[in-house]
């Protein structure tokens, strides 16, 4: 009767082991891909940042006083194009940049919950070993007809069972 009980532990304490290491898997994954997306984002900031610079430079370049007579703006409409394009990159450029930091945090949060269950799937995967150390020497206290056997089965199946329950516990 003792090994159906402790085969029932077992199960539980197996279920919630694999089910915890699940969950680390979904923290990693879901981790990574908030740092694809935030590294998407700065590689979008830098190019709208690039051509912020770029429009400036060129308005800066306009403003020189140098101008084509087969053109058909003037300096002055050129160098105001030019700026207005900069600043319009240049408050795109803020928009993504708050994104991919907003990602980059939701990243490392995924990778802090993933740290966590693992910790977690740790003291569960403790826990199992104890519980099935507990039904071999159980087994062994039928085969030999020991008392010892089975006293030492129950000590390690109840501490397996504590250290899997410590898992519940971990912050």
């Amino acid at each position: 009767m003792t090994m159906a009980i402790v085969a029932a532990v077992l199960a539980a304490v197996t279920l919630l082991s694999h089910r915890e290491h699940n969950a680390t898997i979904l923290h990693q994954i879901e981790g990574n891909i908030k740092s694809t997306e935030a590294a998407d984002q700065w590689a979008f900031y830098q190019a709208k940042k690039g051509r912020e610079h770029l429009y400036e430079a060129m308005a800066d370049l306009a403003s020189t006083g140098s101008y084509d007579a087969k053109s058909s703006d003037s300096p002055k409409s050129s160098v105001s194009k030019w700026r207005s394009n900069a600043e319009r990159y240049r408050g795109e450029a803020e928009a993504i940049k708050t994104k991919a930091e907003e990602l980059h945090h939701q990243s490392e949060e995924s990778q802090e919950q993933s740290h966590h269950s693992h910790h977690r799937a740790d003291r569960f995967d403790l826990g199992e070993l104890g519980v099935e150390l507990a039904i071999i020497l159980c087994s062994i206290a039928v085969l030999t007809k020991r008392r010892g056997f089975w006293f030492s089965g129950m000590a390690f199946g109840i501490l397996g069972a504590g250290v899997a329950v410590t898992g519940f516990f971990l912050r």
